[in-house]
């Protein structure tokens, strides 16, 4: 997958499926690492040769053969015109973005119980939950080994759900580096739009040390 200098010029552009990939551990694969240096861009990167191997580290050969691993999956896509990047501070950006997640209520907190920013919890309900999100976040890691390497399973989001199985509150945990964050959410999620990439790209731009 090359582009031809006399093609249009295409851009990289992470998914949402991308997006939530790149967070859900701190795993350290090939994949991992680009769609991360993808989202930590603050201006569109085009998609050159050159600029793909330098983002990756690798020869020019393996570099491409990464990408398309990454276009099959449906992590990356190459359009000629990509969604703005967003801009502004965490704070500005929180209010736009959290509403959009979810059918219900909305907050991020960090692993020690900080509420960031949320929609539609009272004060006193958004201090509270962000705390139980982080016992959850102690409880799993307390648990992780039988979870994954006895059970299977490799997740680490938690639900509480309705009489047939639908989550009613969910606790998505995201991974920045070594830094982890609570995304709940109540009712339905959407993860799958642009808001929820936009949100990972100003979390990875503000937290993620290289």
């Amino acid at each position: 997958m090359n582009q031809d200098h006399n093609e249009t010029p295409r851009y990289f552009q992470v998914t949402p499926s991308g997006a939530y990939y790149a967070t859900l551990s701190t795993s350290n694969d090939a994949l991992r690492a680009l769609l991360l240096q993808l989202l930590s861009a603050d201006t569109h990167i085009p998609y050159l040769s050159a600029l793909l191997q330098k983002l990756t580290g690798l020869p020019e050969t393996d570099a491409h053969a990464l990408l398309d691993k990454a276009v099959q999956h449906g992590f990356v896509d190459l359009p000629e015109n990509p969604d703005p990047i967003a801009s502004g501070t965490i704070e500005q950006l929180l209010p736009e973005y959290l509403p959009r997640l979810a059918d219900g209520r909305v907050l991020l907190a960090d692993d020690q119980g900080f509420c960031l920013g949320q929609s539609g919890f009272d004060p006193d309900e958004a201090e509270a939950v962000a705390g139980m999100a982080a016992d959850l976040v102690s409880l799993h890691e307390r648990h992780q080994s039988l979870l994954a390497r006895h059970l299977g399973f490799d997740g680490s989001s938690w639900a509480l759900v309705d009489a047939v199985g639908q989550s009613e509150l969910g606790f998505w945990t995201l991974h920045v580096g070594e830094q982890k964050f609570l995304l709940i959410l109540e009712g339905m999620p959407h993860l799958n739009r642009q808001p929820f990439v936009d949100l990972m790209s100003v979390l990875i731009r503000r937290y993620l040390d290289y």
